[in-house]
C-alpha cells in the first residue's frame, strides 16, 4: 500500500531513482558521463527534497522500492544553493538542458500537476508497483480536478501511462532525444 514518503525515505528513494534512469534516454543527454549515477541520484535526492516534499507529493511503498514525485506546475524557485548544486551536477550539459527546456514549454499545455520522476527498483519491477505510486498521487488531483502532465524520453513508457489515462499532446524532437509529452485530466 502506497504511503506519502517522508525525509528518512529520500536517501533510499533517490538511490531507486538513480538506477531507474541511469540508462534513460534524457539523463544520459542531460548529465555527463562522468560519476553520472552519482550526479542523477544527487539531483533526485535534491528535487525531492527541495520541491517534492514541501510544495508537491511523493509516493512510496512500505520497502521504499518505488517512488513517485508529483510537482504543482508552478513553484517556487530553489534557492540558490540548492540551484549551485543543480548546475554543478549537471555540468557541461547544463546549456543544453536549458535550450531543450525552452523548447519544450512552448509546447506543454495547461496543467495543474508535474508528475515529475517515478521510478522502480530494478528487483522490485514487474509487480505493479509503479503504476500503484502513481495512483496515488493522480488520486489526490482527481479529487482536486486537477490536470496532469508528465514528459518520457523513452517511447517504451508510452503503453504505461496510457493505461493510466495519460494521452500524447505532442511530440517535440530537442537537439538530444525525442521527447513526448503527454496530459491527463481528471
Amino acid at each position: 500500500m502506497p504511503r506519502p514518503a517522508t525525509a528518512a525515505d529520500l536517501p533510499r528513494l533517490a538511490d531507486v531513482l538513480a538506477d531507474a534512469f541511469h540508462d534513460y534516454p534524457w539523463t544520459n543527454w542531460t548529465v555527463p558521463a562522468r560519476d553520472r549515477h552519482q550526479r542523477i541520484r544527487t539531483l533526485q535526492l535534491l528535487y525531492l527534497r527541495h520541491a517534492g516534499l514541501p510544495h508537491g507529493m511523493v509516493w512510496t511503498v512500505p520497502d521504499r522500492t518505488a517512488v513517485a514525485a508529483f510537482l504543482p506546475a508552478l513553484l517556487p524557485p530553489l534557492p540558490p544553493a540548492v540551484l549551485e548544486q543543480v548546475t554543478d551536477a549537471h555540468g557541461d550539459r547544463l546549456e543544453a538542458l536549458m535550450e531543450a527546456e525552452e523548447l519544450l514549454a512552448a509546447h506543454r499545455p495547461a496543467h495543474d500537476w508535474v508528475l515529475a520522476t517515478a521510478g522502480v527498483a530494478p528487483t522490485a519491477q514487474g509487480h505493479g508497483l509503479g503504476k500503484a505510486v502513481v495512483n496515488s498521487g493522480l488520486e489526490v488531483i482527481d479529487g482536486q480536478g486537477g490536470t496532469c502532465l508528465l514528459e518520457t524520453s523513452d517511447p517504451r513508457n508510452l503503453p504505461f501511462y496510457q493505461g493510466l489515462g495519460f494521452s500524447v499532446a505532442a511530440v517535440v524532437s530537442t537537439p538530444g532525444p525525442r521527447v513526448w509529452i503527454l496530459t491527463r485530466a481528471s
